[in-house]
């Protein structure tokens, strides 16, 4: 059976073979929050470029987290992107996933 792309006689797109990966996360502030965050990151072998924390919403309850991964496969950038919203507290994700040049 022939994809739709192929039936319309367009050339699938091809995949790339890594990607960027930006994560922007809030959630209530919590000791724990963090460690939650990069678990799945290390959990799926990849090491994030880029992790900042701030405590933002002006009495600093709300906590913003910014995480960046390079060089990883397109699944691997999905994977996380579901694991930081199944994270226990976490209110927003979100994601911006682009091939690398």
């Amino acid at each position: 059976m022939l994809s739709s792309a192929a039936a319309a006689g367009v050339a699938p797109r091809e995949q790339a073979h890594t990607v960027r990966a930006f994560f922007f996360v809030t959630a209530p502030a919590d000791p724990g929050l963090l460690s939650r965050l990069i678990e799945p990151v290390a959990k799926l072998g990849a090491v994030p470029s880029r992790v900042h924390a701030s405590r933002e919403s002006g009495d600093g309850s709300e906590l913003s987290v910014e995480l960046r991964l390079a060089g990883v496969a397109p699944r691997t950038a999905e994977l996380v992107e579901f694991a930081l919203r199944a994270v226990v507290g976490v209110r927003q994700v979100m994601a911006l996933i682009e091939a690398e040049a």
